[in-house]
């Protein structure tokens, strides 16, 4: 019962996510995202961070350029994570012919290291994009249980994702996460 609870609060946190984002543009508050861009927020400090991020870290470019040519639309929004992390891949759920996926960042706690923190959950993103068969919350668990590694903090980790977000701090010139 609370597996599927999660899977609800998920998926209603990217359908209030996807509403607010469009309601937001259309009143002119934020930059509206491009409508062939699949990766979105509507925060403007993270759009503004991505649209950054993607100028000057070659790693997050790529990222960026991969989800591009997947069937997902990738959100990320400001928000808390479990286990005490400050980003995390929260849910994925298919929508048609695309797959929504919803990723967290907690902002107000990751100062300078937040495009290093995005491009990490991007990595996750792809990974569970590159496996046309993760459709759900649950076919995301039994992916990384398959090919991720459980920290101390909990969730799931990979080597990539940990790789790619060391790349993004290093080309964008900052410091490593204390």
């Amino acid at each position: 019962m609370a597996k599927h609870s999660r899977n609800l609060a998920g998926i209603l946190a990217v359908i209030g996510t996807m509403a607010a984002s469009m309601a937001w543009a259309e009143d002119g508050h934020i930059p509206a995202p491009s409508a062939q861009s699949r990766v979105r927020s509507s925060a403007s400090r993270l759009v503004a961070m991505m649209r950054d991020a993607r100028e000057r870290s070659t790693t997050f470019r790529a990222l960026a350029d991969t989800i591009e040519t997947t069937n997902g639309i990738v959100y990320v929004e400001h928000g808390p994570c479990e286990h005490g992390v400050k980003a995390c891949l929260v849910s994925i759920t298919a929508a048609g012919a695309n797959r929504l996926v919803s990723v967290k960042v907690n902002f107000r706690t990751v100062g300078l290291d937040l495009p290093a923190l995005v491009g990490h959950e991007l990595r996750h993103a792809v990974e569970v994009l590159a496996d046309p068969d993760v459709t759900s919350v649950d076919a995301m668990y039994s992916f990384y249980a398959r090919h991720g590694r459980r920290p101390l903090a909990g969730g799931f980790e990979t080597v990539a994702a940990q790789e790619a977000g060391r790349a993004v701090r290093r080309e964008m010139g900052h410091s490593r996460i204390r």
